[in-house]
């Protein structure tokens, strides 16, 4: 399990291991990105679905023991679908207010490939 002192890494191609680990190391990934994409990887081990921006704030903030704000999160969410280690899996998620929302998973390969 990584910590804030050991910042999860980039994924990496298994086809081509050298050149993608120069290249996910070479990725710059903030500690509100790593609090996502940790928050993400331990929602895995007790949700098979994939979650909601509000369900990913609930574990960041558990983790933190304090609130942040929706928005830094989803913020955080746009910038890693960005860098190709989060993906939207679907839209058929439900917001705390009933409306339809993005649903969220880990990417499989990562743009740093």
């Amino acid at each position: 399990m990584s910590t804030l002192l050991d910042p999860p890494t980039p994924p990496t191609r298994a086809e081509s291991p050298d050149t993608s680990f120069e290249a996910a190391e070479s990725v710059d990934v903030s500690r509100m990105q790593q609090l996502v994409l940790a928050a993400l990887h331990r929602m895995r081990t007790y949700r098979s679905e994939p979650a909601e921006a509000w369900a990913i704030q609930n574990e960041v903030e558990a983790h933190l023991q304090s609130k942040v704000s929706g928005s830094t999160v989803r913020t955080r969410l746009n910038e890693l679908v960005g860098k190709g280690f989060v993906e939207i899996a679907d839209r058929d998620g439900l917001s705390p207010t009933g409306h339809r929302c993005a649903r969220y998973v880990l990417a499989q390969i990562g743009k740093a490939a």
